[in-house]
């Protein structure tokens, strides 16, 4: 039984790099890897996990930093079960004295069932590894000898603070039996070529191929729930354009209202077709926050003002919308995926949060 808890940074946490000067200056990506920081290393190897492996785990998560038990990055797969991935941050290629204490980490905390056994564990080298460690890696003996031999001088005391762990009894029972074969490595630059083929890879190293807007979604026959809040406003508005209570079944009495109805509905499914193509992109929908809240600066003090009635207020505030700069986000500033039907969801958006209401004060 595992009796310890994960501390994690889900993967939908972590976003690339904004670093602006990967539009300016051309930078080789290998170069652009080895200058990345110990924290953007591991996020660049947990956000290349995500893009090119999602089909393969249920989740990634980052941990790094102290207390991670030789695990920076940990893949999970449907099961349960897991792969773990250790960074390495050099100026040079991986030697095998550097990394004893990985081995000695991995090996100690699976047998204290601090964590699990992992299914795969990955070494991932920025400068990749030195020819003395790939030759341990081509036999898995060479790790549990050289892991034996190393201990007290690489591992024993370094392992945990202020703690001696020696190698005897069961604990080198369990080394002398465990399985190194699920020791294994990638090559930064198989990374680098299988990163280049996610929306990621702009933003992480510039280049002229930026992320396409490939998500369409149409409005639904039936309304959906999610619907409901902006689509009640709406009706609200029609309500008191009309003078009298209008819902969806009486749409069909008024055409204008019903056509008007069908334009809301799209512009919606437009600024959600963005937000999920923003969550594809990006690992979260943190830009499109960016967009709501920059819109609703935008006709916030619009929308105090005074109308003739709701349908009147609902259509000239679709109108303003338009005009507002949502620049402020790399959505619209870099890759120009915002238009005026997305401006005009969003404003939908807002009103599903009840940010805005289209009822008027002289109702």
């Amino acid at each position: 039984m595992i009796t310890s808890t994960f501390n994690l940074m889900k993967m939908d946490k972590i976003e690339p790099l904004d670093d602006q000067s990967v539009f300016e200056t051309v930078i080789p990506p290998l170069q652009r890897v080895k200058e990345f920081s110990d924290e953007g290393f591991e996020e660049f190897i947990a956000e290349w996990a995500v893009a090119c492996a999602k089909t393969k785990y249920k989740d990634v998560y980052r941990i790094g930093g102290a207390g991670d038990k030789g695990r920076d990055v940990i893949a999970e797969y449907e099961n349960g079960t897991f792969d773990y991935y250790q960074c390495k941050k050099y100026s040079a290629q991986l030697q095998p004295s550097q990394y004893w204490i990985e081995f000695g980490k991995l090996c100690y905390f699976v047998y204290n069932k601090d964590i699990p056994m992992p299914e795969k564990y990955y070494i991932i080298a920025s400068h990749d590894l030195s020819k003395k460690m790939r030759t341990i890696l081509e036999n898995k003996e060479n790790i549990r000898t050289g892991l034996i031999k190393e201990w007290n001088d690489k591992c024993s005391k370094n392992l945990i603070d202020k703690k001696t762990i020696a190698l005897s009894g069961n604990l080198l029972k369990f080394i002398q039996k465990f399985d190194f074969n699920i020791v294994d490595t990638y090559s930064i630059n198989t990374i680098i070529e299988e990163h280049r083929h996610t929306q990621y890879f702009y933003f992480r190293f510039g280049g002229n191929i930026k992320p396409k807007r490939n998500i369409k979604i149409e409005p639904p026959t039936d309304i959906e729930n999610i619907e409901r809040k902006y689509l009640s406003k709406i009706l609200v508005a029609y309500s008191e354009n009309k003078k009298e209570h209008i819902d969806v079944n009486k749409l069909n009495q008024y055409v204008d209202l019903l056509k008007d109805f069908s334009s809301r509905r799209q512009e919606y499914y437009s600024a959600e077709s963005l937000k999920r193509c923003i969550r594809d992109i990006f690992s979260s929908e943190s830009e499109f926050e960016i967009l709501k809240n920059e819109m609703y600066s935008g006709i916030i003090d619009f929308v105090q003002t005074e109308f003739k009635d709701g349908f009147d207020k609902l259509k000239k505030t679709m109108h303003e919308s338009t005009k507002v700069n949502l620049s402020i986000s790399r959505v619209d500033n870099d890759l120009h995926f915002v238009t005026n039907d997305d401006k005009k969801g969003i404003c939908h958006h807002l009103a599903n949060d009840d940010l805005v209401d289209w009822r008027t004060t002289n109702e």
